[in-house]
């Protein structure tokens, strides 16, 4: 049995609201989000997933901080206060996968990514396993490595993603975090209003090649949706079905991959470890061990539909190894670049 505790940390606010309101607004969010917990939910999901896989000889798993361990049952999450209510203004969207294919990213945002193309074929969960760098973004850049799950109208999409990512004018340093992001949309009177929310977990890097195993699973008799991480399997929490449109009986694409938001000068930050894919896991960053989850709760490894998405600007790069590579787990793609001038 676990206890749970929802993943729901900072939400947007209207930036046409005056600055006496827009204090008393952050004001009491903060007072919301502060306060001690008065209710608990002890559940037991129905997940097909088991177990994760191993990692290799060369890999760390991560360690997630901090030090202290939370008591059995419950995960940290950041106090909240009005100057991180301010910075999470300015974090953008998640790029959605098929906005990137359908060229609606806005000029700033550059992705690449391996996208599961199988529409005819539900999907109820993902996995991979990626490596970890510490890179130097900019105040007004982010970079992110992470796995989508999605589905929906391109303008109405309903979105899960979770990775790592180093975005300084949230965080306000260039340390790692793990982060979820998801994107719900309210009908009401004024029409379709997106809203998203971020939770993030420092990590405590120490030594050359970590990594960790992600995994997101919906539970099929509740509809409500799992974040696993690390090995052995840690539950993290869940999003309620309630919270999407088009996520409530599995999603029709998954996809893995990174995103880079340029600077107000044009230049992208680095991406992954900064580096080309070249072959060497030692230099380029990988995920492997991708997977989705079918109907039947099957492990489904990448099809033949699968499509890969390179940014236009060149200034990162996208190798699919499939099962190629010796010694690596699974199927494999790695990406990535360093931080230059992208025309942002």
């Amino acid at each position: 049995m676990k206890l749970v505790l929802l993943l729901l940390i900072l939400f947007r606010v209207s930036d046409t609201a005056n600055v006496s309101e827009d204090e008393l607004e952050l004001e009491r969010q903060v007072r919301i989000t502060n306060k001690p917990p008065v209710k608990t939910f002890v559940v037991e999901p129905n997940l097909h997933f088991d177990k994760f896989e191993g990692f290799s000889p060369d890999e760390k798993s991560v360690k997630f901080g901090p030090r202290e361990p939370c008591p059995v049952g419950t995960v940290p999450i950041p106090r909240v206060t009005k100057e991180k209510l301010r910075r999470a203004r300015s974090v953008p969207k998640m790029p959605s996968i098929v906005a990137v294919e359908s060229y609606a990213l806005p000029s700033n945002q550059h992705v690449v990514s391996l996208r599961e193309n199988l529409v005819e074929n539900v999907k109820y969960g993902c996995h991979g396993a990626t490596t970890v760098y510490n890179l130097t973004v900019a105040q007004d850049q982010f970079s992110s490595h992470n796995m989508w799950i999605e589905t929906g109208p391109p303008d109405h999409i309903s979105m899960i993603a979770a990775g790592w990512q180093v975005t300084p004018g949230l965080y306000g340093d260039n340390v790692p975090g793990f982060f979820t992001y998801w994107m719900r949309l309210y009908p009401d009177r004024q029409g379709i209003k997106p809203r998203n929310a971020y939770c993030a977990l420092l990590l405590l890097m120490e030594g050359d090649l970590y990594a960790f195993a992600i995994r997101i699973d919906q539970d099929r008799q509740t509809g409500n949706w799992w974040l696993h991480c690390d090995g052995p399997s840690t539950k993290v929490g869940y999003w309620p079905k309630e919270l999407f449109l088009y996520l409530r009986n599995g999603s029709l694409h998954t996809a893995w991959g990174g995103v880079g938001l340029a600077g107000s000068n044009g230049d992208c930050p680095p991406m992954a470890s900064g580096h080309k894919p070249d072959d060497n896991f030692g230099h380029a960053t990988y995920f492997r061990s991708l997977a989705w989850v079918d109907t039947n709760g099957d492990i489904v490894l990448p099809t033949q539909k699968i499509s890969k998405w390179v940014d236009k600007s060149n200034v990162y790069g996208f190798k699919n190894h499939h099962f190629t590579i010796r010694g690596m787990k699974g199927y494999t793609i790695s990406f990535g670049g360093p931080g230059v001038y992208c025309g942002g």
